[in-house]
């Protein structure tokens, strides 16, 4: 995007470092917070901040220039926040994970959790960016071309790039949301329920 549509690649750096901004500010605050309101429901809000920035990524005018540049930055920055929400407290939602599938099945396997986190994650970080560039080149990228691409090609990739965002948004909040049932109130019967098993087992 930042080669093609802003024709200003040097500053794609400058921008991901402003991104880090978000994350570093809220790490401090993470563990009062997470105390208070509880992961799960800390970790849906910080996706529905990113779904707020990358769904105003999308519609906003951002244009080819200075202007439209510090329109994305702050998308950018709203979303960062959200994930740097999310994955502060994602490791010790794993840690839950693992408790859950003991408090379900009284078998505790932290190997086989981590494991398969591992993989997915290795395997999202492979077919992601794969699929990403099948989609460029279907919307007309062409690589050898670099920033010298067609005024509709680089259009195209300012909105990939939202489209793209968004997408990974909307599956964090409905994984969140829906699928990962380890709520607050949850949280602290399983661990209540744990406790009391491991005291009778001694």
């Amino acid at each position: 995007m930042f080669q093609s549509y802003f024709h200003n690649a040097q500053i794609s750096g400058l921008v991901s470092m402003f991104a880090m901004i978000p994350i570093i500010l809220f790490t401090p605050l993470a563990r009062k917070m997470v105390v208070k309101f509880g992961k799960k429901e800390l970790a849906t809000v910080g996706a529905i901040c990113s779904l707020i920035a990358c769904s105003l990524m999308l519609v906003l005018p951002i244009t080819p220039d200075g202007k439209g540049i510090v329109i994305y930055i702050v998308c950018q920055l709203i979303n960062s926040l959200g994930l740097g929400i999310y994955s502060t407290v994602s490791w010790a939602m794993m840690g839950d994970a693992i408790d859950y599938n003991e408090w379900k099945t009284g078998k505790r396997e932290e190997g086989t959790v981590y494991a398969l986190h591992s993989f997915f994650r290795k395997l999202a970080q492979g077919v992601g960016p794969a699929l990403a560039l099948v989609v460029m080149t279907w919307l007309g990228y062409v690589g050898t071309l670099g920033a010298n691409q067609t005024p509709e090609t680089a259009l195209n990739m300012r909105y990939l790039v939202a489209a793209l965002y968004l997408l990974s948004a909307a599956m964090q909040f409905i994984g969140l949301s829906l699928v990962y049932n380890l709520d607050k109130k949850n949280l602290a019967k399983m661990n209540e329920e744990l406790n009391a098993r491991r005291a009778v087992k001694g």
